[in-house]
């Protein structure tokens, strides 16, 4: 399969200087993640000694693939004058970057604690979390927790952060600003209504915004990284028998 090319955000001359500043920024995180990413994770080295460590690393990375998906999602959907799918992208890069933050405290927090069943716990329910009603009749323990609550944990850390999910979930959502006033313009005096598939274009800010978390997702991934290994040893230490 050819490899394709990283989408990148399109910076014009229409652009406002600063939105394009903050634009090529966001182009940078959106390079040097998509870099980030690996192809294959075997089971060697520390893996070799910890499956809780092998479920941790491996759904980190697909975090970080999912990621680096809604990034290029949005700026491919913005390239090509389609904000309504760019916001929808945006909101779910807003929940997921969420998702990450408060995995790596949680992850964290149970290694200084030593606390190998809870470690094991987080992963199962992250890897296998879901909704499906009949799914949870068999494994209650994979109920995924809502994206808002860790929407309003990351608020806690980056105060803004729900102001802004709630203001791109109106965009995303049938509601005035995701239909009405996104594509139509009225002309009070005489009832015309004009539509323009692309006017919320004019919204870039909330775009910007959105994707200026690629830097927090950057940096949850660079401080756990090295705690893949320390799971790995505490799993070793407390329990020697291999992928245990």
């Amino acid at each position: 399969m050819p490899v394709l090319p990283i989408q990148q955000f399109q910076i014009t001359d229409e652009i406002a200087p600063r939105d394009a500043e903050a634009l090529t920024s966001i182009n940078d995180e959106i390079v040097g993640l998509s870099k980030r990413r690996r192809p294959t994770i075997t089971v060697a080295g520390h893996l070799a000694r910890s499956k809780i460590g092998w479920k941790i690393e491996t759904f980190a990375e697909a975090v970080l693939y999912r990621v680096v998906a809604l990034a290029e999602g949005t700026a491919l959907s913005w390239n090509h004058a389609m904000p309504l799918p760019a916001f929808l992208c945006t909101r779910a890069l807003v929940e997921t970057v969420a998702l990450l933050v408060d995995f790596e405290g949680r992850v964290s927090k149970l290694l200084d604690a030593e606390d190998l069943e809870g470690l094991d716990e987080l992963a199962m329910n992250r890897i296998f979390s879901s909704r499906d009603e009949e799914w949870l009749k068999q494994s209650p323990a994979f109920k995924t927790v809502n994206a808002l609550t860790h929407v309003e944990k990351l608020d806690k850390l980056l105060p803004g952060a729900l102001s802004h999910y709630n203001r791109l979930s109106e965009r995303c959502h049938p509601n005035s600003l995701g239909h009405h006033q996104m594509f139509t313009t009225t002309d009070y005096g005489n009832g015309t209504v004009t539509y323009d598939a692309v006017k919320a274009m004019r919204d870039v800010p909330a775009i910007i915004a959105g994707l200026t978390l690629l830097a927090v997702a950057e940096h949850s991934l660079r401080e756990l990284s090295p705690l893949f290994e320390r799971v790995s040893e505490l799993h070793h230490r407390m329990n020697p028998s291999p992928r245990a």
